[in-house]
């Protein structure tokens, strides 16, 4: 199968920092037209945008050199939106399988899966739709609100972003726009305009009847509300009277029809038609053909309260042929639409499901207000707000005067009321309400008057002049005296009367009373953030204070000067009246009060050196404070000043030259530690001092800028050394794991999880010392010979100043391997006869041969290795009898113990050093044959420990034995 594919383009890049500055003439100009723009509606914030223009929009044009954003609204006004200038590139591929692929510059970077049904028979809007690909403000890529498991990746710093949607023939079908905006992302998905084709219809319901999607054909009826006329205001207020005699609403029969993509308009369509057909219903007879007519003149694309866009058709029918509901019929139809051919796309017929339309009588009109979480019955109506019994005051403001408030409103604020109205009503003389979604869909409108009455603490005063009346005809209560803000009119009750109104015939079908209370009027808080520039980090303090001018910004912003705003704002304290700072603050502000070098309030922000430390090893670049100036009497909102900076830290790097290069590695990564040559006092400790290995024994750093971090100039600082750790050490089935303490001057090790022993130290002049006497450190020392794999530490150069602050470095690790000062070396040579007359005996020094860690074999003139390592002694050199090998009825690749093939054959070993001149032995070693004659050669190796100052070493040696006959 051929696969479709969906592309999407995206651009992003780091939202840009702002800053207050002087301008120069043509820069206040600028400004100056910047500002007109905004007072003409030209240029939106992206929030303002959304609620001017919707989802929908005919263009999005971003200029990348200029940063400008110009949208082209559906009403086909223009708007711009500043955007960052020249953002990188990335693309979203969307195949048929719903397979969603992230790239940057064609390479994947995330990926993820959506579902979607596969090719209907007739599409419908659940059919892939390019306008339900979104992004939310964590850069997630969405489809129709359900996360696709892909994401943008993220940036330091909040983003500003476009996201072009494209379909598989590289038409733009929508955008997702990202800026910021109070220094938070705001997020606004548009879809173009009739970019693609009309796909799909399907029907939404108004109801469900039998389990079938339904469509309600009404018939309203009610009886109307005339208003009673009075010369005056009253301290009762207004009154209605209910007629006799029932009036009726036929309205349009409007049915919805959610299209796919939802961005297609009525532009797109060249005939609506309707199909209907009668059905058995089992098990009651047929429905009247009712022939519906699509009136397309009528019909719409509308985005309804729900945010949705929907093919609004009006269907003109005879309703007494349209069953009525529970008439145990039916009457079915399908919407066909005829569209246009649009580009490369021929004109095609798109057929929506079926459903069925009935007949349903409305009656009992109630009105209802949200308050809260609560819609609640307005004042005034026949249905009381709590109960069943019918209110005793239907058609009477005196209600709502009466009650205690629904809503406060502030002086200098505004209450939309319009928005929170709905209408009920009961269906086919049932008993309970239900909500009418689109009141004017039934040829109705919402009507809204002031409601005059006497008030006051007197009752002389007429309440409706403390708010606007053009704005209360509008639904809004806005508290005014005299068209201006005032104080006066606080603790004002105005009332404001809705109307539900019968528009064919102006009628009142409904009537009821919203009280309202007008409260102190409050100030909104808002944020400022002043940038403090840089903090280097050295012995220092970061020390910075608000200018006076940062304080007069604050002043004007809050529209106040200093001693009001100070009489109207205190900062917020604890109980020991300590400034409060924000979750995330670091350090510690104080007021300065009336500076004596500004004359004004400032405030001093102070971090030290390890507070600033710690967010650096926290992955922090950057460090604020925020404090909070509260309201005294509670009427302004907060305002947070947040004080920020970056931090800055010095690095240094320990160069390779600085190492002499004889004493290193040919990659400089370690040095070797040994024991003194032999010399005629014997060798007592292990010791490498660490200096000796750089030139001058100086650590020299280079690369610190001296300018911005004079805290670590060179004649500041000192090095020292210390245990980084080591690699875990396997011996035989022996588990080594290291530590350091925590000042870094000592390795431990231990095995197999047991306690922890010392292995070694490093002092403050940089001399590590090996630990002789431990077991733990023995073995690690002797585990290898000084050519093969010694026990190695990992050490580091530690810098600090004068302050004890650590200069970050470079080039600062390297390592150090013990070298084993001895060896024990397998002749290989030895040779004994078996059954030789007498004893079968073989000095011990034919066997071994001993080195040291130079490779240089033990002498005994002029200088005696053997006193001078610690080999002395009955005890410095024995054998293992129990683990010797042998190749008797074996062979060198798997030799044999030799207990187990020949328990008879001995061999034994008394250690006897002596030393004649450069002649030294070691004492005999005798065999004994196994009773047996030995008709060829065999070996046996036997496992031999020499014991010296630093422990012991054991090896294998090798002795033939040759048989009795040649």
């Amino acid at each position: 199968m051929k696969k479709k594919f969906i592309r999407v383009m995206f651009f992003g890049a780091l939202a840009l920092a702002t800053g207050a500055s002087f301008v120069g003439c043509k820069d206040y100009d600028d400004d100056i037209d910047a500002v007109n723009a905004r007072v003409d509606g030209i240029e939106k914030t992206l929030s303002e945008l959304q609620a001017q223009v919707g989802g929908y929009v005919k263009s999005v044009v971003y200029d990348p050199v200029t940063g400008k954003l110009t949208v082209v609204g559906a009403d086909t006004k223009e708007y711009t939106i500043p955007m960052p200038k020249e953002m990188p590139e990335y693309s979203l591929e969307v195949t048929k399988e719903g397979k969603v692929i992230l790239k940057k510059n064609g390479t994947e970077v995330s990926s993820g899966n959506i579902t979607f049904p596969d090719d209907p028979v007739i599409p419908t809007y659940e059919e892939f739709d390019p306008a339900k690909l979104t992004m939310n403000d964590k850069g997630e890529v969405l489809y129709n609100g359900k996360k696709t498991g892909v994401t943008i990746p993220a940036t330091p710093t909040p983003t500003s972003s476009i996201v072009a949607i494209k379909n598989a023939e590289g038409v733009v079908t929508g955008y997702t726009i990202t800026t910021i905006e109070d220094g938070k992302p705001v997020n606004g998905t548009f879809s173009i305009v009739d970019a693609v084709p009309l796909k799909g219809l399907t029907f939404a319901p108004s109801c469900f009847v039998g389990g079938i999607p339904s469509l309600k054909a009404s018939n309203l009826t009610y009886n109307k509300w005339n208003a009673q006329k009075y010369d005056a205001p009253t301290e009762t207020g207004e009154i209605y009277k209910v007629a006799d005699t029932e009036s009726y609403i036929t309205p349009q029969i409007w049915a919805y029809y959610h299209m796919n993509p939802a961005s297609a308009s009525m532009d797109q369509i060249e005939t609506l038609a309707f199909l209907s057909a009668d059905k058995d219903y089992y098990p009651v007879s047929r429905a009247a053909e009712m022939n519906p007519i699509a009136n397309k003149a009528k019909s719409k694309v509308e985005t309804e309260k729900d945010g949705q866009r929907y093919l609004k058709v009006a269907m003109d029918a005879d309703a007494e042929k349209i069953p009525a509901m529970n008439s145990g019929k039916v009457a079915v139809y399908a919407l066909q639409a005829k569209t246009k051919a649009i580009g490369g796309e021929e004109a095609k017929v798109i057929t929506s499901d079926y459903a069925s339309v009935y007949r349903v009588v409305m009656k009992d009109f109630v009105l209802k207000t949200l308050v809260g979480t609560d819609n609640k019955v307005l004042y005034g109506q026949t249905t009381p707000r709590t109960g069943t019994t019918p209110n005793a005051l239907a058609g009477k403001a005196e209600e709502a005067i009466t009650a205690a408030e629904d809503y406060t409103v502030a002086t200098d604020g505004k209450l939309e009321l319009a928005k929170l109205i709905t209408t009920y009503y009961k269906e086919n003389g049932g008993t309970e309400l239900i909500k009418m979604e689109n009141v004017e869909d039934y040829g109705l409108k919402y009507v809204f008057t002031p409601s005059n009455y006497i008030g006051g603490a007197n009752n002389e005063t007429e309440q409706n002049t403390f708010f606007n009346a053009a704005d209360a005809a509008l639904g809004t209560i806005n508290p005014e005296y005299k068209g201006q803000d005032s104080e006066a009119t606080e603790n004002r009750e105005p009332l404001l009367r809705v109307e539900l109104v019968d528009i064919a015939t102006n009628q009142v079908v409904a009537v009821g009373w919203i009280k309202t209370k007008i409260v102190k009027g409050t100030t909104d808080g808002f944020p400022v953030e002043f940038n403090k520039g840089t903090y280097y980090y050295g012995c220092d303090k970061f020390d910075k204070s608000l200018s006076y001018i940062d304080m007069n910004d604050v002043y004007a912003k809050a529209k106040l000067n200093k001693t009001e705003f100070h009489n109207a704002y205190k900062l917020k304290v604890d109980g020991s009246g300590n400034i409060v700072l924000g979750t995330g603050s670091t350090g510690v502000v104080k007021e300065i009060k009336d500076d004596p070098a500004t004359a004004t309030n400032v405030l001093n922000w102070v971090v030290t050196p390890a507070q600033a430390l710690a967010l650096v090893k926290a992955s922090k670049a950057e460090m604020f404070a925020n404090v909070t100036y509260e309201s005294v009497d509670g009427t302004r909102g907060d305002i947070t000043i947040t004080m920020k900076a970056g931090i800055a830290m010095p690095n240094g790097v320990i160069k390779n030259d600085q190492k002499i290069t004889q004493a290193w590695s040919a990659d400089k990564s370690y040095v070797k530690a040994d024991v003194k040559e032999p010399v005629t006092t014997a060798v007592t400790d292990f010791k490498l001092d660490l200096f000796d290995v750089f030139e001058g024994r100086k650590v020299v750093v280079s690369d610190v800028n001296d300018t911005n971090f004079p805290s670590f100039a060179k004649d500041k600082l000192t090095a020292k050394f210390i245990f980084s750790g080591a690699n875990v050490v396997t011996i035989g089935t022996d588990k080594y794991t290291f530590t350091v303490t925590a000042n870094g001057t000592q390795l431990n090790a231990s095995k197999n999880g047991a306690a922890a022993t010392k292995i070694a130290t490093i002092d403050a002049k940089g001399i590590i010392t090996y630990n002789k006497v431990d077991k733990n450190a023995q073995t690690l020392l002797n585990k290898s010979a000084y050519n093969v794999d010694p026990f190695t530490a990992g050490i580091e150069i530690v810098v600090t100043n004068e302050c004890d602050e650590i200069l970050p470095l470079t080039g600062n690790k390297f390592d150090v391997k013990f070298l084993r000062p001895i060896n024990v070396v397998d002749l290989k040579s030895a040779e004994l006869k078996d059954a030789t007359t007498g004893t079968a005996k073989i000095d011990m020094s034919k066997l071994l041969g001993l080195t040291d860690w130079r490779g240089e074999a033990f002498a005994v003139e002029p200088i005696d290795f053997y006193t001078y390592y610690g080999i002395e002694g009955a005890t410095a050199i024995s054998i293992d009898k129990d683990k010797i090998m042998t190749t008797l009825n074996a062979s060198e690749a798997a030799p044999k113990l030799l207990k187990d093939v020949a328990p008879n054959m001995s061999i034994d070993y008394a250690c006897d050093l002596k030393k004649s001149g450069n002649d030294i032995t070691y004492g005999d070693l005798v065999y004994a044959n196994g009773k047996f004659t030995i008709n060829a050669p065999f070996k046996l190796f036997i496992p031999v420990t020499v014991k010296y100052t630093f422990g012991e070493v054991t090896s294998t040696v090798t002795l033939t034995i040759t048989p009795t006959h040649d």
